[in-house]
């Protein structure tokens, strides 16, 4: 009753049907295989020969059946087609959840997937519960011709649910970095190399006591960023302090206090902190802002990820702008290789971060 009463039923309706008999007239004119056949006066058998490439017919009849299929507007079954070729130009991309980070790589892999012909189906699973899923049970009742895994959990061993895509022979690329003892192929960040441009860029600015604020350590960014870290405070021969390292898990509050706990180290606070996304970053520049310090004067702050925020944010964020789009894009070209050919060797890929420098480590 309520529906009927409203004053939006009527135009409500009128969308609704015209949408529906559209629909309707639209299936009822779409041409099918026999059109084709009878247009050009051959078996539908042989039009549907021409429509999956079967060598076996003529050019001039193959010419006259593409022909009326393009008068007719004829456009194939692909669920169809999938079926008889055993493909069906569709991939699967399973990620966690659809966080800022994420949002650009699938545009990547969205834009790739539209220019080479393929479809894309989007599954997101537990963040946590992950490593209890099986990869293979989200795809297998799924008509795709591969897998993209968004991978954020770390591991130190390869998981169940890997060994059954294997097992399953289901092609498959990681986006973002597998850290356990078995290469995959994959296309991800180059974090060793990002980071070091960053404590690079604070050391060339005068800073040597410099601290981090690290990401999750069960996530492959966590792990790798805290990693490439240390790993760049020993190539440019600068002492790692414990005392000034801290974890925010990603998160603005908790990088906000471990940044007030880091700025009352006894060993003496840092002058520089590198975070491993803008998140923490603004957390951080906002915990040394209320405690009275003024940034970059006082100590410098470098992020990771290049958030829309951390432009606008005051002072805006000095950070690492990784190629999100291009990872998504690489990916699905890799996959494309990994079908073609599965015992090829594993391949591993890693693109450069840029540095963008703002006002929160540069005066």
């Amino acid at each position: 009753m309520l529906f009927e009463s409203s004053p939006l039923t009527k135009p409500l309706l009128s969308v609704i049907m015209h949408t529906l008999t559209s629909k309707w007239v639209y299936m009822r004119k779409r041409p099918t295989i026999k059109d084709i056949a009878k247009k050009v006066g051959v078996t539908h058998s042989t039009v549907s020969r021409v429509i999956n490439d079967n060598p076996a017919i003529s050019g001039r009849t193959k010419d006259k059946i593409l022909k009326a299929m393009k008068e007719l507007d004829y456009q194939p079954n692909l669920v169809a087609r999938g079926l008889v070729r055993r493909k069906t130009h569709a991939f699967a991309l399973i990620t966690p959840d659809l966080n800022p980070h994420v949002l650009p790589i699938i545009k990547g892999i969205s834009d790739t997937c539209r220019r080479l012909g393929y479809g894309l189906m989007l599954f997101s699973t537990d963040y946590w519960t992950e490593e209890n899923r099986s990869y293979a049970e989200v795809v297998r009742n799924w008509l795709v011709d591969g897998v993209l895994i968004y991978n954020v959990i770390y591991h130190e061993d390869v998981p169940d649910n890997i060994k059954e895509l294997e097992k399953e022979n289901i092609p498959c690329v990681f986006i973002n970095k597998f850290l356990g003892r078995k290469k995959v192929n994959n296309v991800s960040i180059d974090n060793n190399e990002a980071v070091f441009k960053a404590v690079s860029h604070l050391a060339a600015t005068g800073h040597k006591r410099i601290g981090m604020i690290k990401g999750g350590m069960l996530s492959v960014d966590g792990v790798e960023r805290f990693s490439a870290f240390r790993g760049s405070l020993e190539k440019l021969e600068l002492e790692f302090d414990e005392s000034i390292t801290g974890c925010g898990n990603f998160f603005f509050n908790e990088a906000y206090e471990e940044m007030k706990r880091i700025l009352c180290s006894p060993s003496g606070r840092p002058t520089a902190m590198f975070c491993a996304n803008d998140i923490m970053a603004m957390g951080s520049v906002k915990a040394a802002m209320d405690m009275g310090l003024k940034v970059p004067q006082d100590i410098s702050v470098v992020g990771f990820d290049d958030l829309e925020a951390a432009r606008f944010f005051k002072p805006s964020i000095t950070t690492l702008k990784p190629p999100l789009e291009d990872i998504g894009g690489r990916a699905i070209e890799m996959l494309l290789r990994v079908i073609e050919n599965p015992s090829r060797p594993v391949e591993e890929i890693g693109l450069a971060s840029r540095l963008i420098v703002r006002e929160s480590s540069v005066a």
